[in-house]
């Protein structure tokens, strides 16, 4: 690598930390658990590692009742967010749970956080969301909880652009469709309107990937790897979702393109017919603030899964010898047989360090039935390895 693009890297590197430092860049995860719960096999034994994200996936995975979740992260302030969903379901409303994280807002949240909510988080919880209380007080779709956060600034912006270009009632038709020939039908008449040079401008620019929590180093492979790039890759996998995935469940894209969810369409989390299990179960999730290395360091185990999202990509190129650290601090704490699932943009997995493949064993006959029905649709691949005994 030259000197310039060494200077490239380390600017786009400092941009990404400096967005994701201690602001709310996830509202909510990115990642379909209903083919991670498939791949992990949890059970009454189990001990998973993951990484926090927005807490939506490690409720999620709560259902199938695993012996203990944790979650780590090394920005705080998205474990504030999950720690207030978890103090949500210790105060015992469903309402106003769904007010909150279903609809996004909620007029009374300030009132009701100082006087019953604040004293069930933890300090350093409490003071994010003091400070951030605003973000469910104002009432309708732009003012969502949704389009908060660096995430959410970009779907508004998206959010916005589709009503200003007249095909919002279009989108909703899409999100609405009862069949993939609806949904062909109506994504074919979208579809024209979101490649405009605008939105092309848009997501070339380093600053909104990394307000997406996209690093540099997670750019550089999608653009080494797909023919036409970053907008051939998003408009991929695009047209994958909208067109060969039934959407009617599809509630990681209505929530950005709507601000909300609805009842029919929503994670388990915020389903009526699971709060009092999440009242009772939520305590075996608990929140770390810490980088993987940090927390395996500390806390040497036997755990049983790994959750790594796409934070082997984070590493990828740009930060090899953490990359070394955190798979070899992995392999000394896992169980025989334990499970790590991730994502990568990448369809090929050729970054993984030399010394963990005596160690590992893919699974490719499962994810690869499976990462086609992924409802994100967003990433290149999806990778389950076992560890050898």
């Amino acid at each position: 690598m030259n000197r310039l693009q060494n200077i490239v890297q380390n600017l786009q590197s400092k941009l990404f930390d400096t967005v994701v430092s201690n602001r709310l860049v996830y509202n909510t995860c990115w990642e379909d658990p209903e083919i991670d719960r498939e791949l992990l096999g949890l059970d009454s034994e189990s001990q998973v590692i993951m990484l926090s994200s927005a807490g939506c996936n490690a409720l999620d995975y709560l259902l199938d009742e695993p012996e203990s979740i944790h979650c780590i992260d090394a920005n705080p302030a998205q474990n504030a967010l999950l720690d207030l969903k978890k103090a949500l379901f210790e105060y015992g409303s469903y309402e106003l749970l769904w007010r909150l994280f279903g609809q996004g807002h909620d007029t009374e949240f300030q009132n009701l956080f100082r006087e019953n909510l604040a004293e069930l988080l933890s300090s350093s919880s409490r003071n994010f969301w003091q400070r951030h209380i605003n973000y469910f007080s104002r009432p309708g779709v732009e003012g969502s909880f949704y389009y908060r956060g660096t995430s959410g600034k970009v779907a508004l912006m998206i959010h916005k652009r589709i009503k200003y270009k007249g095909v919002y009632g279009q989108t909703l038709n899409l999100l609405d469709s009862k069949s993939l020939e609806e949904q062909q039908y109506h994504y074919q008449e979208i579809e024209k309107h979101l490649w405009s040079a605008f939105y092309k401008w848009l997501f070339k620019r380093n600053a909104t990937m990394a307000l997406l929590g996209v690093p540099g180093s997670q750019r550089d492979i999608i653009e080494n790897q797909t023919e036409g790039g970053l907008i051939s890759y998003i408009n991929e996998a695009m047209r994958t979702v909208f067109t060969q995935i039934p959407v009617a469940e599809n509630y990681f894209w209505r929530v950005y393109l709507t601000g909300s969810y609805t009842q029919d369409c929503c994670p388990n989390y915020l389903k009526k017919q699971n709060f009092d299990f999440y009242n009772q179960s939520n305590h075996r999730i608990k929140t770390y603030n810490s980088y993987l290395h940090d927390f395996l360091e500390k806390n040497p185990g036997s755990y049983s899964h790994f959750v790594l999202l796409d934070h082997q990509d984070w590493l990828a190129n740009a930060k090899p010898e953490l990359l070394a650290k955190e798979w070899q601090l992995i392999l000394d704490n896992a169980c025989p047989g334990a499970k790590i699932l991730f994502r990568s943009a990448a369809r090929e997995c050729e970054f993984l360090p030399e010394f963990t493949q005596d160690r590992l064993t893919f699974r490719p006959e499962l994810t690869e039935r499976l990462h086609p029905n992924d409802r994100v649709g967003t990433y290149g691949n999806t990778y389950l390895a076992e560890v050898n005994n």
